[in-house]
């Protein structure tokens, strides 16, 4: 399939959001649930986007005479680096609302970097499988990132409850979650353009996805004093059908087509979104 899609340039943009203390502790949709969803995706974010990044590193000899795919990588590299720097700030948020953040963080990185990722890419040294393994899971975790960005774009109701500040980094990052969406994947088809490979990484990332935004969910629920526990399951059940009917046409739709032996995520025609989302902003 011929490609007709305008690639827009990955550019780093210098952004500076701020979070004014006390801020609403249930700050999104005033529902707890949703919100430490939310909160768990600032303290899985920042690990995550390390991830990403060593994960096109490692692949760094294959691609650095490729002059316009190393630049994209650059950019890639700067844009994600940007994220975790920018999602990190509201965790001192969250110690303010007497949370225990680092518990799930450290959680996270002794299971998921030090524990699965430090197994697989020193297992499996032969031809370079955990190093590959670790790229196409970063690839599927991209194409999520993507659908999720998308939905966030178009339907305007996911933010319209949330404090200007944390629609403002939340819509910066989707855009440019977009922006990128491609670089990886095209750093993948050069190092390995095996159709089980990028499937199987799709397959990890799904389970490390979900299993660790609901562990961090639960974990700060667990600690959210101010929950009535009588409460927990309306909110709950509000929480997932307002997901499923803000993110689950964009994500059942777009999931399967990355099964498609000939995709590419510029199959996906919505770089225009990001372009118009980020136009007249005063990023550096």
């Amino acid at each position: 399939m011929a490609d007709t899609t305008k690639k827009p340039e990955a550019k780093i943009r210098k952004v500076n959001f701020k979070f004014e203390k006390p801020f609403p502790k249930h700050w999104y949709n005033d529902n707890p649930i949703a919100t430490h969803f939310m909160n768990a995706q600032h303290l899985a974010f920042p690990d995550g986007e390390k991830f990403f990044i060593r994960s096109v590193k490692a692949f760094a000899d294959i691609y650095k005479n490729d002059t316009e795919l190393k630049t994209r990588v650059d950019n890639f590299i700067g844009q994600e680096g940007t994220h975790y720097a920018e999602h990190q700030k509201f965790w001192d948020i969250m110690e303010s609302q007497d949370l225990k953040p680092m518990k799930f963080v450290d959680f996270f990185r002794a299971t998921a970097w030090n524990g699965l990722e430090s197994f697989v890419r020193k297992s499996l040294k032969k031809n370079r499988l955990g190093d590959k393994l670790a790229l196409s899971v970063t690839v599927g975790l991209e194409h999520y990132t993507a659908m999720l960005a998308e939905s966030g774009i178009l339907n305007k109701d996911i933010t319209k409850n949330m404090p200007e500040e944390m629609k403002d980094l939340f819509m910066w990052h989707a855009a440019e979650e977009i922006e990128h969406k491609a670089i990886p994947f095209d750093v993948l088809k050069k190092v390995d353009d095996s159709y089980a490979l990028r499937v199987g990484g799709m397959a990890v990332a799904t389970w490390g996805l979900w299993f660790y935004l609901a562990a961090g969910t639960v974990v700060l629920t667990h600690q959210d004093e101010d929950i009535k526990r009588k409460d927990i399951p309306k909110h709950l059940v509000s929480f997932l059908t307002n997901f499923n009917k803000s993110f689950g046409g964009t994500i059942t739709e777009q999931f399967w087509q990355y099964f498609k032996k000939d995709f590419h995520p510029d199959q996906i025609d919505n770089y225009h979104l990001a372009e118009e989302l980020l136009k007249g902003k005063n990023y550096a």
